[in-house]
C-alpha cells in the first residue's frame, strides 16, 4: 500500500462552536458570527452551513447579511476558539503520534495515515470517517475530509469535493489528476494558486492545472523561481513534502501590523509605532533574543493604497526600547506620505541569542543598563498582573489602540 494523507476541516468553525454551545444544527440554524454592536460594518467571521446555502460568505459586513432571514448573532470568542482547536488537536493525538500530525491552522489539520492502516485495521477511508466522528461524538463538530496520496491531493480534493460530498469525504487518486485537477476553474481553487500567479499563469496562456503540467517545467523556473517548479509538479500531481519534515525558517522576525479603523495623519504615527515596537521588544526579551534589522511599513488608504516600505540595520543587536524606536522614527521619515494611513506593520529581525549586554564606546551605557532594568521589571508586572495594568500614559488617548489590542486575540475580541 502506498502513502496516503489526509487533511480534515471544521466545517464552518467559529460558527459550529456557537452552535455547540446552544443545541443547534448547524445545518439549519441562521447563526452568524459577528459583534453587532460595532455597527452595519462590523466584520462577519463565519456563518452557519444553512446560511452559506443562503448565499452567505464566511467574511462579509454586517449590512451585507439577507435582511429576510431571522438571524441569530454570537459575538466572536477568541479564547474559546483556541480552546476548542486545542482539543481537537489533543483528540487526533490520541490516535496519532505528533511527527505525523500537522495543524495548518485553527480549524484545519494534516495526517499522514499509512502507519495506522494495519495498526487500527481500517482503510484510509475508514480511519479517517471514524475520526470524523469522534470529532462531532466529542467536540459536536462537523468536519470534512480529503484523502489522497499526498498532502496537496488531499488538501484539493477536500477543497473541491469534500465541501459537497454527502458524507463530507473526498478520495482521491493519481487517477483523479488529469480527470479532476487538470479541469479545476478558475485556476485560484486551487491550493496555493492566488490572484497575482493567475494573472502571470494567463500571460503564459496557461489557464489550468492541465495547461501547467503540459508546460515545460524550465521555462516555469525561469518564470517564477523555484515557485514555479512546485506549481509544475502540483499540476502533475507530484507531492514529495512529508509532515515530520520540520521546516526551521532562516531568517526569524518578531512582526506587529494593524490595519486601523480609521485614517492616521503622519503626525500620529509615532504613538502607534511607540506603542507596536513596545510589543515586539516584549516579545524579544521573553524569547531571550535581540534583534539586528528593523522594517517599517505604512499604507496610505484609499483611493491611494500606496505602500511604503523601508529596513534599517542597527549599530549593534539590541531589544532596548528605545534604541528600536529612535530606529523605526528615522525610517519612518525617510517615507514621502502624501495622504493618511490605513496600515502600518513593524518587524524585528536579524535575531540572535542574548549572551551578555556588549557595551560600546558609542553610547551611554549608564543609559542602557537602566533602561535594561526599568524595561525588566516592567516586563515582570506585565507577567504577573496582565498587560493592562502598566502602560504609557498615551494608551489613554483618543486615537491609541493598545487598551483595546491587549483584550484582543488576532485582532478580535476574547
Amino acid at each position: 500500500m502506498g502513502k496516503w494523507f489526509a487533511v480534515l476541516d471544521l466545517k464552518s468553525f467559529y460558527a459550529s462552536v456557537e452552535c455547540a454551545k446552544r443545541g443547534l444544527d448547524p445545518f439549519k440554524a441562521p447563526l452568524v458570527v459577528c459583534d453587532e454592536t460595532r455597527g452595519p460594518g462590523s466584520l462577519v467571521l463565519s456563518v452557519t452551513p444553512y446560511l452559506k446555502t443562503k448565499g452567505c460568505k464566511n467574511i462579509m459586513r454586517k449590512f451585507e447579511l439577507p435582511s429576510d432571514i431571522p438571524l441569530i448573532y454570537a459575538k466572536p470568542n477568541m479564547e474559546e476558539y483556541v480552546r476548542k482547536s486545542t482539543e481537537f488537536n489533543a483528540l487526533i493525538l490520541e490516535y496519532f503520534a505528533p511527527e505525523d500530525w500537522h495543524p495548518y491552522s485553527i480549524d484545519e489539520t494534516f495526517i499522514y495515515l499509512t502507519p495506522y492502516l494495519n495498526l487500527y485495521k481500517k482503510t484510509p477511508y475508514e480511519l479517517t470517517k471514524f475520526i470524523m466522528a469522534e470529532i462531532l461524538n466529542r467536540l459536536g463538530l462537523y468536519a470534512t475530509a480529503g484523502v489522497g496520496p499526498n498532502m496537496f491531493l488531499a488538501k484539493v480534493a477536500m477543497d473541491t469535493d469534500a465541501k459537497v460530498a454527502p458524507n463530507r469525504i473526498a478520495i482521491w487518486t493519481k487517477d483523479d489528476i488529469q480527470n479532476k485537477l487538470w479541469k479545476i476553474t478558475p485556476i485560484t481553487k486551487v491550493w496555493g494558486i492566488n490572484k497575482g500567479y493567475e494573472r502571470r499563469l494567463a500571460s503564459l496562456g496557461l489557464h489550468t492545472m492541465g495547461d501547467v503540467a503540459q508546460y515545460p517545467k524550465a521555462l516555469l523556473k525561469e518564470k517564477f523561481g523555484i515557485i514555479g517548479e512546485q506549481i509544475h509538479d502540483h499540476a502533475n500531481g507530484i507531492d514529495d513534502s512529508l509532515i515530520s519534515e520540520t521546516y526551521i525558517p532562516k531568517n526569524p522576525s518578531f512582526t506587529c501590523g494593524q490595519v486601523f479603523h480609521e485614517d492616521y495623519e503622519k503626525d500620529e504615527l509615532p504613538m502607534m509605532i511607540r506603542e507596536m515596537c513596545d510589543e515586539i521588544c516584549y516579545r524579544l526579551r521573553a524569547a531571550n533574543f535581540v534583534c539586528s534589522t528593523l522594517s517599517l511599513t505604512a499604507v496610505e488608504t484609499k483611493p491611494s493604497n500606496k505602500m511604503h516600505s523601508k529596513s534599517m540595520k542597527l549599530q549593534f543587536p539590541t531589544n532596548d526600547n528605545d534604541i528600536l524606536y529612535e530606529t523605526f522614527i528615522e525610517i519612518l521619515s525617510r517615507f514621502n506620505i502624501s495622504a493618511p494611513i490605513r496600515q502600518l506593520h513593524l518587524s524585528a529581525s536579524n535575531l540572535t541569542n542574548v549572551r551578555f549586554i556588549q557595551l560600546t564606546l558609542f553610547e551611554d551605557n549608564e543609559k542602557f543598563i537602566k533602561n535594561e532594568a526599568l524595561y525588566k521589571a516592567i516586563d515582570e508586572i506585565k507577567n504577573k498582573y496582565g498587560a493592562d495594568k502598566i502602560f504609557r500614559a498615551d494608551a489613554r488617548r483618543e486615537k491609541s489602540t493598545y487598551l483595546e489590542r491587549i483584550g484582543q486575540i488576532g485582532g478580535h475580541r476574547k
